[in-house]
């Protein structure tokens, strides 16, 4: 029987309130890419004098405009169609 040896568990010690089994946590999904992404959408195009960010929102705005259901239910659940 697994676990039953009485040595098996004598290292084992309980977390005191508040305190992780593992401090540091899960990892972030796309941890590594966010902020050169973030770099990225907020750097200044020179030929349109234009941040990728606002090319991205002009085109979810016309997406949603032109009927794409995506674009409308993302704009509606930023709360922009109030």
């Amino acid at each position: 029987m697994r676990g039953k040896h009485p040595n098996s568990q004598d290292n084992l010690k309980p977390f005191k309130k508040g305190e992780s089994g593992n401090p540091s946590g899960r990892m972030k999904a796309f941890s590594g890419i966010k902020d050169e992404l973030k770099d990225y959408v907020n750097k200044e195009n020179f030929v349109s004098n234009e941040t990728p960010r606002q090319e991205i929102i002009e085109r979810i705005v016309y997406m949603a405009k032109y009927g794409d259901w995506r674009a409308i239910e993302l704009l509606e659940k930023l709360g922009c169609l109030d």
